[in-house]
């Protein structure tokens, strides 16, 4: 064999070493992967080609790309020399690629052609499903946010509540959907925060307030939309509740609210038990559970027609009425007593307590905003309140006012003379205390009493005899 002959036939070892090599590390990668010479025949072709376009290396290896695919971007760059990246691509009927492509060079020699493909399909999915996850995250924080606002404990001793308590354990495994009734303000979001908890579903608990929902994205806030579904969209699209809450619970409060045309949507996913998003055409199969929540009767509106029946029943298939406080008064202290310590905690500030005539003001009250305005009220002399006893003076003064004007219309005081007696004797007892400037002596002088009686009657009432 002469040396230039030698020197070709090693040269070709090489390269067809190189090949092998290169077919190796092709392999290596889940995408698929081409290569063509400069006169367009396929040298490389590796498993993710093989199970993208079903074509198998045998089939492929050593003929032309367009004896395959007559409109291959590799073809047209090594023609055109030029490279491309990103591009979407359709190779042939029922593929769809994202495509990069470059010209090869090998030692500054131009030598064909070589390609980077992924599924687009799969592509897309993936981006759904990051999407999803970017969306259920922030749903988390938020929710995360309210746990740490709110007190998620279910305290209450009075045997109705208790009753209510036990029923919500009870049906909490189960995939049951659950009507939560009661007036505003008696914990219904509580109780389905704590029955999605003990329910072990591993998805969110996703709360929807539905009065608040303006009517024309009612569908894309609860099913999410695709990408340019309509003007103004997220050139992303969205995820809607319920994709996020798959796998979880879904708490639709003051659902009475929810229009019409909303409520059959509503009705065939539960029937269903899949959605599309708006402009889409991707059915996303559901596994949530239905937790509602109404502060007005959904039968009278059934009765009125304005709201659906069949939807009722679906919702309804198990009820838990809510009783208010004015119905549970032996809970007030408790939840007096949880919300002080939790509030102190929140703002960084000492312990609190109120005196007995704060609970017992509290507890003649009745509550027309149940545990939301007790809250609301204890947080305020918390964080307003100078001193670590809180008395009735410590009240807000809107809620005093409402406490007299509920006395005074409550039939029986008008004739209880010990009440006025007591409230008479209370407010003598606070004016002296004030124009004496909380000279003891000088306010027992003049109420016309005793040193000794009016630190009795200070101590009754809770009254602070210093400042």
């Amino acid at each position: 064999m002469s040396g230039q002959a030698t020197l070709k036939a090693g040269h070709a070892a090489i390269q067809a070493c190189c090949r092998e090599m290169t077919a190796s590390v092709a392999n290596c990668l889940k995408e698929a992967i081409c290569v063509i010479d400069a006169a367009g025949d396929v040298i490389v072709w590796n498993d993710g080609a093989e199970a993208l376009y079903a074509l198998r290396r045998a089939e492929v290896l050593g003929h032309n790309i367009k004896q395959f695919f007559p409109d291959a971007l590799i073809e047209q760059i090594r023609l055109s020399r030029i490279q491309q990246e990103n591009v979407y691509h359709s190779p042939r009927a029922g593929t769809h690629i994202l495509i990069t492509v470059m010209p090869l060079y090998i030692d500054g020699i131009f030598s064909g052609a070589v390609s980077c493909d992924r599924d687009y399909s799969e592509m897309r999915k993936l981006y759904n499903e990051l999407d999803n996850a970017e969306q259920q995250l922030l749903l988390l924080k938020k929710e995360i946010s309210k746990i740490t606002d709110s007190f998620g404990q279910m305290v209450g001793i009075s045997p109705n509540f208790r009753r209510k308590v036990e029923l919500a354990r009870q049906i909490a495994t189960t995939d049951a959907n659950v009507l939560l009734t009661g007036e505003s303000g008696t914990g219904k979001e509580v109780f389905a925060r704590g029955i999605h908890e003990q329910s072990g579903r591993k998805g969110l608990f996703a709360p929807v307030n539905c009065s608040a929902i303006p009517q024309g994205l009612f569908e894309s806030e609860f099913f999410g939309y695709s990408p340019g579904a309509f003007t103004g969209a997220n050139r992303k699209g969205r995820s809607g509740i319920f994709e996020m809450a798959n796998g979880g619970t879904v708490f639709l409060d003051e659902i009475g609210d929810m229009p019409m045309f909303m409520q059959s949507k509503l009705l065939r996913v539960l029937q269903e038990r899949e959605i599309i998003r708006v402009g889409g055409d991707r059915t996303v199969k559901l596994d949530v559970r239905v937790i509602s929540a109404a502060n007005k009767s959904l039968r009278d509106l059934v009765a009125k027609e304005t709201f659906r029946e069949d939807l009722f029943y679906r919702l309804n298939v198990v009820e838990i009425e809510l009783p208010p406080l004015r119905e549970r008064k032996e809970d007030i202290p408790l939840l007096v007593d949880l919300f002080s310590r939790n509030f102190a905690a929140k703002n960084g500030q000492p312990l609190k307590f109120m005196a007995s005539e704060v609970i017992n003001k509290f507890v003649d009250y009745s509550w027309p905003g149940n545990i939301r305005e007790l809250m609301n009220v204890v947080e305020n002399m918390v964080v307003t309140g100078k001193n670590d006893l809180l008395f009735c003076k410590d009240i807000p003064d809107y809620i005093l006012n409402r406490m007299e004007q509920h006395m005074e219309n409550r039939p029986s005081s008008q004739l209880d003379l010990v009440d006025a007696v007591k409230k008479l004797e209370k407010n003598f007892i606070l004016k002296a205390v004030s124009l004496s400037n909380y000279n003891k002596s000088r306010a027992a002088s003049l109420l016309n009493i005793p040193r000794a009686t009016l630190y009795h009657k200070a101590g009754e009432y809770g009254i602070k005899l210093s400042k």
